[in-house]
């Protein structure tokens, strides 16, 4: 059966204009669907994938290892070199209590979180 993790990956522009950029670089270069969620200027790419088997060597990771890897120099802003002209938060939460992976990039909101909840099972 494999190690499964759940993975949360949340992307928006740095500025609201540059959003149909972002929606159009993310539906040509990544393998899973994202949704639109917020209205307005407050829009983000979502995508939210459970129980996934998500390992290094499998392609489908590689994609956004690669992409997250290069995310600052491939979105370098000209203007504003220092911040992306777009944003990216990624979460991977394990079965194991304490495996929880973040990664974001350079003055990303930081809209992502973790919790978790506790029950008896009886």
């Amino acid at each position: 059966m494999g190690y499964r993790s759940d993975v949360t990956i949340v992307m928006y522009p740095k500025r609201k204009e540059d959003f149909a950029a972002l929606k159009l670089y993310v539906d040509e270069n990544l393998p899973d669907q994202f949704e639109v969620v917020g209205e307005g200027d407050g829009r983000y790419l979502y995508c939210y994938m459970d129980g996934v088997k998500w390992y290094d060597s499998y392609e489908e990771v590689d994609v956004y290892t690669r992409a997250f890897s290069e995310w600052e120099d491939t979105f370098k802003d000209k203007d504003e070199p220092h911040t992306p002209l777009f944003h990216f938060e990624f979460m991977r939460v394990g079965e194991n209590m304490d495996d929880v992976e973040y990664d974001c990039s350079s003055y990303a909101d930081r809209v992502i979180h973790v919790s978790r909840e506790v029950y008896i099972n009886f």
